[in-house]
């Protein structure tokens, strides 16, 4: 058992048995958000919690008194050195050689398969779901990359995942991308600058029109050709996620779910419910008076769930509103039967998010499962300076062209670089460096050292047994160094990381542990340069040698998992 499991356990038992005494009924304490983590200092102990500050307000205790009697059960376990308690009531443990030594046997025979024991769920993942309107440019990369980063983590823990992409075929978006097209196929000799502002700028929609009116010999724009350009557009998304490794297993597309008949049902079961009805929407603050003209909407009450004005879901014209189609998909997922959705949105439907839930959860009986992750901007920088996109102008920087720069590794790891709803800023001068500053260049770098260690041993010291499969007569007492046990402590965190990361939604707490992963073992590598006694090869002393390779393969095992994970090359030379 790892040591986040083996601590928590620990912990669990002596809690429940000090509610007991208190008392109270000891499964108050099965649910506690305790942390257990690595500490950041070497005086401060091996590991570190805050257990007794989490728990004591149940117990109406001070969290010094609850660590102290903590600390009086742990100090039963063989394997603890010493406990401190440090204000406001943290407990900083302190574990002898041997515990470290045993975790790294245990994470070498750990199976292949990690049992995480989360309960599976089947989960429906929705990302990117740009319009097919153009071209995929670097501000779709973020939600593409973590949505895609997700799936595998998630289906990694055992979940049963359904990646889907949305494909908005309907609505506004669309006319405007025909109208756009229809100018450019009876304007052919026109300059661009006599496009009205209404339309889609940019050369992707003209020479695209040139190339399908030309390739299929069609000359007017009917249902058939509307049909083939949209099929165009969505395959070059496609190519444009492929250069990024973001795949899809379902495409949904928006005309299909607004049929008629799924419109009328809706309707039907929105007023039946009395959560919509025909009336005047307010008159936003925006607009003056005199410019205000009142028609009649299809509203859904929104103000009932605490919104500030209700929601239009039809126009006045029969058109849907967004909101409208949102809630036909979501509703035509929640009958597929998913135990949890999960959609990847930019930060700008911010104000979507509860209105959504809100409609949801009041059309159907069961509260419905939906998480809303939403992504905040990237920047994109190069010589220091901000490059400007600028979408109204048709001048963005595409994926193509930041992929052909920069390579897709370096744009996966930047884009789950940070929580999703913190800003990035790309610099994409820093994906030329070699150096630690360069994050993808660092962590792959100490993969590629990983393999080169191995098999330096492995033709240098072909008397010593290393085949990472047999742990056999493997003295890793050897490991008495405080650079080995803070790897060891690293690395048999892993699972607990990846856990984690599973259970909030959160890839970049991944790639910030590979990375930091990455810094000790280089530091681990380099004191050998100072000291011959600390080399991972050591001359006349195969155990030592034998222990630490046996290190190193560790290290190569979670750093091949975690780049794999985020799909990020595992070069085995650099």
């Amino acid at each position: 058992m790892l040591y986040q499991e083996y601590l928590r356990n620990e912990l669990e038992i002596i809690l429940k048995k000090i509610f007991s005494e208190n008392g109270l009924n000891k499964n108050l304490s099965n649910n506690l958000n305790f942390s257990i983590d690595i500490s950041p200092r070497k005086e401060f102990g091996d590991l570190s919690s805050n257990i007794a500050m989490v728990a004591c307000k149940i117990l109406k205790l001070s969290p010094i008194r609850l660590a102290e009697e903590i600390v009086n059960q742990l100090n039963k376990n063989k394997m603890i050195l010493k406990l401190e308690i440090v204000k406001p009531g943290f407990i900083n443990f302190f574990f002898k050689s041997l515990f470290w030594q045993n975790q790294l046997q245990e994470f070498l025979d750990l199976p292949e398969k990690f049992d995480y024991k989360i309960k599976s769920r089947k989960i429906c993942l929705e990302y990117v779901s740009a319009n097919p309107t153009g071209q995929m440019h670097i501000g779709h990369a973020r939600g593409a990359i973590l949505g895609d980063s997700l799936f595998s983590i998630l289906c990694e823990v055992g979940h049963k995942v359904t990646g889907e992409y949305y494909i908005n075929d309907a609505g506004e978006q669309i006319n405007k991308l025909i109208e756009t097209v229809k100018f450019h196929l009876t304007n052919t000799r026109r300059d661009e600058d006599d496009m009205p502002n209404t339309l889609y700028p940019g050369d992707y929609l003209k020479n695209l029109t040139k190339k399908i009116f030309k390739k299929e010999k069609i000359n007017v724009l009917n249902e058939k050709s509307k049909k083939i350009i949209i099929e165009n557009i969505l395959n070059d998304i496609k190519a444009d996620l492929e250069l990024i490794n973001v795949v899809h297993q379902s495409f949904v597309s928006e005309k299909e779910i607004s049929s008629l008949q799924n419109i009328e049902k809706l309707k039907k079961k929105l007023l039946e419910m009395k959560l919509a009805y025909y009336g005047f929407q307010e008159k936003p603050k925006n607009i003056e008076e005199k410019d205000w003209i009142k028609k009649k909407h299809f509203l859904f009450r929104s103000k009932k769930f605490g919104d500030d004005s209700d929601r239009a879901l039809i126009k006045p014209n029969g058109s849907l509103t967004y909101f409208m189609s949102d809630i036909l998909y979501h509703q035509n997922k929640i009958s597929r039967k998913f135990d949890l959705m999960i959609n990847i949105w930019g930060v700008d439907h911010f104000g979507y998010v509860k209105r959504l839930k809100n409609v949801l959860n009041a059309l159907n009986k069961e509260n419905v499962n939906l998480e809303i992750k939403l992504t905040s901007l990237v920047n994109l920088l190069k010589k220091n300076k901000q490059i400007k996109m600028s979408k109204r102008s048709g001048n963005l920087i595409t994926m193509n062209e930041v992929v052909s720069e920069v390579g897709s590794d370096a744009i996966r790891y930047m884009m789950i670089s940070r929580n999703a709803d913190k800003k990035i800023d790309f610099d994409l001068d820093v994906f030329f460096q070699k150096n630690k500053e360069n994050p993808v260049f660092y962590i792959q770098y100490a993969y590629a050292r990983c393999m080169s260690i191995i098999q330096i041993v492995k033709e240098k010291r072909k008397e010593i047994s290393i085949d990472e499969k047999n742990t056999d007569s493997l003295k890793l007492n050897k490991l008495i160094l405080e650079e080995e046990k803070l790897i060891i402590k690293h690395i048999c965190s892993f699972y607990d990381i990846i856990k984690n990361s599973a259970i909030h939604y959160e890839p970049h707490r991944i790639s910030a542990y590979l990375y930091d992963l990455a810094k000790i073992f280089h530091n681990y590598w380099s004191i050998g340069n100072i000291d011959v006694k600390k080399r991972i090869l050591i001359e006349n002393d195969d155990d030592t040698t034998r222990a630490r390779t046996y290190l190193v393969f560790a290290v190569k095992k979670v750093l091949n998992k975690g780049l794999s994970l985020l799909k990020i090359k595992c070069p085995n030379k650099m």
